[in-house]
Order: C-alpha cells, then structure tokens, then sequence
C-alpha cells in the first residue's frame, strides 16, 4: 500500500489546511508559491516511474511535484490516475476530488472520477459521474468509452452498443471502438456482426493479436474449426515473444481441440496458457479436463483442485472432480465436490464474460 513521505505528510497537511480556511482568507492557486523547474522535475521522475510500472511511486512524485507548485492544479489528476492503477482507489477518488473543487466544469477531472469509480465498482457513482462528463463533451471519445464500459458490466449491452456505434460515426477508424463492439456482438452471439467488427479491426492494425483471437472464436461459434484454428495460432504467433502473459488464443486453442479429441495437442495448448497465467481458472479446467480424458486421473485432479481454488464461482472443475472422486471410489470428496457444484452452478451467470 503506498504512504506518503514524513516530508510530504507535512505539505499534504499545510495544504488541506489551507483549504479549510474561509474563501475569503483561502489563498488563490495564482497567488501560492510555485518552484516551476523543482516541480517539473518531479513530473518527469512521476512519469518515468509510471512507465517503469511503479505507480504507487508515481503518485508519490506527482503529489510532490504539485506541493511545491500549488497553480499546476492538473497535476491531481496525475495523482488520480497513478493512484487508481496502483488501486489505491480511495486516495484516487480523494486526489480527484481535490482537484474538482476548484475546476467543477472539467471533463478532465469528472473523467479521472469516473474512471476511478468504474475500477473501484462503486457503481451508482459512477454512473452520476459519467452523465456529468456527457454533458460537458457529448461526443467525446473518453466519455462515450466510459459509458460504454459502465453500461456493459451493468448488463445494459444496447446502451454499450449506441455508445460505441457513435464513437464510430465520428471515427471510422477507432481500432479500439470497432473491437469492443465487435466483443459485445460475440457476446451477444451476434456472430456475422462479430466478425466484420474484428475484421474491420484487422484491415486497421493486421497485427491486432486480440482481433486474430476473438475471429477464431466466431468462426469456430459458426462451426468453421480449421479457419478458427488458424487465426487462434497466428493470435499465438503474435504473442508467443512480446506478449508473455497474454494467455487466451492457448486456452481458446486447447478448448477447441477437446472439442475434437484431440486431448494430447489440447493438453499441450492448456499447459502453455497454464505458464502464462497461472491464475486463471480455466486455464487448469482445460488442462485438467484434457488430462482425464488422456486416463491421467491423479494428474487430472490435481489441475482441477487448483482450478477450483483459483476461480470458487467456476462450476465445472467441481462437477468433473466428482466424477473422477466416484472413478477413485472417494465418495465423501466426490459429494462434497458435486455439492459445491450445484451450489456454484446456482449462483453461475449463463454467460462467463
């Protein structure tokens, strides 16, 4: 968790009691003391830090870059965004706030709000937060993907749609508009839509590694396996060196040739998701399940308990662990694996976003 300096803490303190002064003894930003080259100084070590990853340290510098040079307000909004990827979201949600009591109308600043509140999921808020970025830039980009996202994890995919579908009128060649769209239609099992979208992404960026993988999805969803699996492994070309964690065309791959029980190749494609995220539920579902298939029971449960472990809302690694506990002749671990199967399954949406 990050904490500020002794050194800061002194500033922070001197400053929030500045602003507990009446307005009419409340110093203005242009009046405060500002060291400009000790200021910009600490913004560029801020930005250094968050290019480096370490935005708990970015937002440490950015919050001292602002104390000594009060005037450059917009560096709260530094503060903000640095501190909500370090998902220090209360600190974020203060830093933001802080920066909006002298600027109300910035749709800068309501954006950064936003943003934080969509992450920390205090979801009424940020639905307040978003219609008041709207009204100040009705067609701005940033908004419109706010309300987009807002409006998908809600549940509410046609509020999603609109949103997007006018990003688009105003920007033909918005990759990132064209791909959530295209994400929302395959979820929707929209698939013709789907895949125009994410072909309409590839004709943009042919090296939009996302787009390969999620057109494998549409054609595999439209019964098309060999072109599916072509696009999953030029998804795994793109990846295999520069993206090291991004898991999903292996995992996509290896669910597909279960499918066609090809369970060694699919084995081998669960195992290389399994290395790239070894938090994914998933990733040790399939893997487990291709092992099971492949007679490797001892192996297979293993991949299923910790796939049960890492993702408690999964059913289906409990309801294939009770059947493989009934092959062993472990019923009490089998009842209990099925029970908390129909526990989860209960409780499952019909769709795992």
């Amino acid at each position: 968790m990050w904490s500020l300096r002794p050194s800061v803490l002194i500033l922070l303190t001197s400053v929030l009691a500045a602003q507990e002064l009446p307005s009419s003894l409340a110093p203005s930003s242009l009046s405060l003391p500002c060291d400009t080259e000790r200021s910009s100084e600490l913004a560029e070590r801020a930005h250094t830090a968050n290019k480096e990853g370490d935005a708990a340290l970015a937002a440490g510098l950015f919050r001292q870059s602002f104390e000594v040079c009060p005037r450059q307000r917009e560096l709260l909004l530094d503060v903000a965004r640095a501190l909500t990827s370090a998902r220090n979201f209360d600190g974020a949600i203060a830093a933001a706030g802080e920066f909006l009591r002298s600027d109300p109308d910035s749709l800068a600043g309501r954006l950064a709000l936003a943003n934080t509140l969509l992450m920390a999921q205090k979801w009424e808020e940020c639905g307040v937060e978003i219609e008041r970025a709207l009204k100040l830039g009705p067609d701005d980009r940033a908004a419109l993907l706010l309300k987009a996202n807002y409006a998908y994890l809600m549940g509410d995919s046609g509020q999603a749609e609109q949103s997007l579908l006018r990003i688009l009128d105003l920007t033909p060649a918005d990759e990132e508009a064209a791909y959530m769209l295209g994400r929302i239609y395959l979820m929707d099992s929209r698939v013709d839509y789907a895949t125009a979208l994410f072909q309409r992404v590839l004709k943009l960026n042919p090296s939009a590694y996302k787009a390969w993988d999620n057109l494998g999805l549409c054609y595999d969803a439209a019964g098309e396996t060999d072109t599916a699996i072509r696009h999953f492994l030029t998804a795994i070309k793109l990846v295999e060196k520069d993206y090291p964690e991004y898991d999903w065309p292996y995992a996509n791959l290896a669910d597909l040739l279960l499918r066609q029980e090809r369970d060694q190749e699919a084995y081998q494609a669960a195992t290389m998701a399994a290395k790239r995220n070894p938090y994914s539920g998933r990733n040790f579902y399939l893997g487990g399940k291709a092992l099971s298939k492949l007679g490797r029971m001892d192996d297979a449960i293993k991949w299923l308990e910790r796939s049960a472990e890492l993702d408690r809302a999964y059913p289906d690694p409990l309801y294939l662990l009770g059947q493989l506990y009934l092959k062993k002749g472990e019923k009490q671990k089998a009842t209990e694996a099925l029970s908390r199967f129909r526990e989860v399954k209960a409780k499952a949406p019909t769709k795992r976003r």
